[in-house]
């Protein structure tokens, strides 16, 4: 249950509709537009890119160990979860004004460790983070970066998290449990705890709320869950490891990242039927190489139009645009040392 937060302003932000889903078109451009953020863990900096041209806008210092972007629904900003390293949790955002490329501010989380998924509610002044040493959803206010409240995942290792357009349902994968807990906004009763598989962690769910699509790292499949009925009900085979995934905002393709197989693979979500398979070049592999010999893609982030996927990889220290139409990597561009989450902006930095 909440603890001590005001639900009037979470009534208020739920009646708003998330911006981003944008009907597709014959004459969309070759190229994408916005911006791109980019987390390094290594380096502890976050990569701003022109999204067309791949260009570096700036390079931008983090807390320890970044891990995961956000953007915000308007897409003027961007926030960064200091996750720490191993010897030294972390406990603040980074926040990242898009327009001019500039890290702005840090919010402290206090004692609330290691925060990692991350997601802004319709109205973009209150934001979703996971605690993973905590095992709660830390809900923070954005304005003034105090933690208004919390939602109990009743989940070890809370890790990653999806959130419903109208931001009424959060879905969180618990990686210690093999489980995902399903929570309401503001809420009416305690989080609902779903086993999917072991080792859990990429999570995506469609923007009504409805299906939530779940990674499990250690049995190599996909997991779909049916959010009304609280149970799975398919289950995809085939993987390395399927490390992110991404639904678009028009709900008919899923995204998943799979660093051990080298590849990306899209999924229409109507039929669960595979539309492309793309392999990602093993060439030009760094020494840091998470998984040895593979070009390592592994954080993605979708247009709004549901027309490029942008995936990092972290074995080349680069990522790749992919069109979604023709299922084809159209370019490259570099980032930081072990390149991992990743965030998209419709906007352009201003000169």
């Amino acid at each position: 249950m909440p603890n001590g937060f005001a639900l009037a302003v979470i009534v208020g932000l739920t009646s708003h509709t998330a911006i981003g889903t944008v009907a597709r078109r014959d004459n969309q451009p070759r190229h994408p537009v916005g911006t791109l953020v980019v987390s390094n863990m290594q380096d502890n900096t976050a990569t701003v890119l022109d999204a067309g041209t791949g260009r570096v806008l700036a390079t931008l210092q983090t807390g320890e160990g970044p891990h995961e972007v956000t953007i915000s629904h308007d897409g003027r900003w961007a926030l960064v979860s200091n996750y720490g390293v191993r010897e030294r949790p972390g406990s603040s955002l980074t926040v990242i004004d898009v327009l001019h490329a500039t890290a702005v501010r840090t919010i402290n989380l206090g004692a609330w460790k290691r925060p990692h998924g991350m997601a802004f509610f319709p109205g973009d002044t209150l934001v979703a983070v996971t605690s993973e040493t905590g095992q709660v959803v830390l809900l923070v206010d954005f304005r003034d970066g105090h933690v208004a409240g919390t939602l109990a995942t009743k989940g070890r290792a809370t890790h990653m998290l999806a959130m419903a357009a109208r931001g009424d349902r959060l879905f969180t994968a618990n990686i210690a449990d093999g489980t995902i807990t399903q929570l309401e906004v503001p809420p009416r009763q305690d989080g609902k705890v779903i086993p999917v598989g072991r080792q859990p962690e990429g999570i995506a769910t469609s923007p009504d709320g409805n299906t939530v699509w779940v990674g499990s790292n250690r049995d190599s499949i996909v997991v779909i869950v049916d959010a009304r009925r609280g149970v799975a009900t398919d289950t995809l085979r085939g993987f390395g490891m399927p490390y992110r995934i991404a639904v678009s905002a028009d709900a008919q393709l899923a995204v998943i990242t799979d660093p051990v197989r080298a590849s990306v693979q899209v999924f229409e979500t109507a039929n669960l039927r595979e539309r492309f398979v793309i392999a990602i070049p093993r060439d030009s592999l760094v020494a840091t190489a998470e998984v040895t010999g593979s070009p390592s893609p592994e954080g993605v982030a979708l247009s709004r139009d549901g027309r490029w996927a942008f995936v990092t990889l972290q074995g080349r220290n680069r990522v790749a645009t992919i069109d979604l139409e023709r299922g084809s990597i159209t370019g490259y561009a570099p980032t930081g040392s072990w390149s991992d989450g990743i965030g998209y902006s419709p906007l352009s930095v201003r000169p």
